[in-house]
């Protein structure tokens, strides 16, 4: 799939947050884990959310969108990518959620340097946002109760 214009980038921004959704619901349905099915069942919520975003999404809510400075706390770059399977323990939830929302934000952010129409480098530059949003509350999360509790 090509990314060149803006409904390209938002049927694959769509795609990418339905396969997260989908993703994040089927770990909810078979953990066993009360705490990592919450955990996922929230991040279901969030992939949704966002899905009800991208859908609403026009030029004009684009070129009005308020980007925040997020923190980075970064703790997903120094932990080692965890591939999913059912039995994953609470920390290696987070580390596979956080793995993935630090890959879609340099997707997002990659692929923002290789176009020059600005309202195209404002829709990726506001995903690469969003996506930031979640991995700072994944790493939040993280660094409260894994790395409190070593």
């Amino acid at each position: 799939m090509e990314l060149n214009t803006l409904d390209d980038i938002l049927e694959f921004a769509l795609e990418r947050e339905d396969a997260s959704y989908r993703l994040y619901l089927n770990a909810a349905k078979i953990s066993a884990n009360i705490s990592a099915r919450k955990i996922f069942e929230e991040l279901a919520e969030q992939e949704k959310g966002h899905k009800r975003l991208l859908l609403n999404l026009d030029k004009e809510k684009i070129s009005n969108y308020t980007f925040r400075a997020i923190p980075d706390l970064g703790i997903s770059e120094y932990l080692v990518d965890v591939s999913y399977h059912d039995s994953m323990t609470y920390q290696e939830i987070l580390v596979y959620a956080m793995k993935n929302e630090e890959k879609a934000t340099r997707f997002y952010l990659e692929a923002e340097k290789m176009t020059d129409d600005p309202e195209v480098k404002r829709l990726l530059q506001m995903l690469a946002n969003e996506e930031r949003k979640h991995k700072f509350r994944l790493e939040s999360l993280y660094e409260e109760k894994v790395l409190t509790e070593m």
